[in-house]
């Protein structure tokens, strides 16, 4: 395979259909060079230690969910350039040479997709309960574009996406937590709320989105709205005052 003389010095040997490095490892002490799984590697499976302590990080997409957020993003900011990709077991793995600043983010990017960083992955030839990881692209990593690099670095918090609430209203066969995630990059990029500038009006704006035009139920709302107000001048200082717009905007709705 193309991709070992690649990651020959990164490689680590795990555990036979287990995701376990099959001797004692941290991130310090670096691969072992996959030799036992060269030796036999039909009783070993193999990783590669991602960065910072190597210079790749994985893009995964999760299912067929996380395929078509990955197209809608690719529709949005460019296409992704050819570079090495494995099929696993659960979906696909995007390999790109690490930049400095990306971070780990678990579904930051878009439902079902992570930046995989800090730890390892298991390559080709690995196989986990009957499931092979298989390539898919045998190319040379190359850099992540600009737009992704952009966006794995922007993630000042690490969350996970909220769970799906199967209390809230929905108006259609969307996924709740796909809506949350839509609505927060969508409120992102609303102008601040400014005193004196009709920030109240533009405060009641932002509620109305989160309400009317998204349907969120109150909890994801006042998450989104707290963000919000940190660009707002000034910020409220009362949380109180602020998330009573959100009852304010939802009973003038009704």
């Amino acid at each position: 395979m193309r991709f070992r003389s690649e990651f020959e010095p990164y490689l680590l040997t795990i555990q036979h259909d287990s995701k376990k490095p099959l001797n004692k490892w941290s991130p310090q002490s670096g691969g072992d060079g996959g030799r036992n799984w060269l030796r036999r590697p039909d009783h070993f499976n193999i990783a590669v230690i991602l960065a910072p302590y190597s210079p790749y990080f994985v893009l995964d997409i999760d299912g067929e969910k996380g395929y078509k957020n990955l197209q809608g993003l690719q529709i949005v900011y460019g296409k992704l350039p050819r570079t090495f990709v494995v099929k696993s077991p659960s979906g696909w793995h995007y390999y790109f040479q690490y930049h400095q600043g990306i971070k780990r983010s678990i579904g930051w990017l878009a439902p079902s997709i992570d930046i995989i960083c800090h730890g390892y992955t298991l390559l080709p030839g690995s196989v986990i309960d009957g499931k092979k990881y298989e390539v898919l692209e045998d190319a040379q990593i190359v850099p992540a574009p600009a737009w992704l690099i952009k966006l794995a670095s922007n993630t000042n918090k690490q969350i996970d996406m909220p769970a799906k609430n199967t209390i809230a209203v929905r108006c259609d066969d969307e996924d709740y937590e796909h809506k949350v995630w839509r609505a927060r990059r969508y409120v992102e990029k609303m102008p601040p709320a400014v005193q004196g500038q009709g920030g109240h009006t533009q405060l009641l704006r932002v509620c109305n989105i989160l309400v009317h035009k998204f349907r969120l139920d109150d909890a994801d709302c006042r998450d989104i709205l707290m963000d919000y107000n940190a660009r707002c001048v000034p910020p409220f200082t009362s949380y109180k005052e602020l998330f009573r717009k959100i009852s304010e905007t939802r009973k003038w709705h009704e």
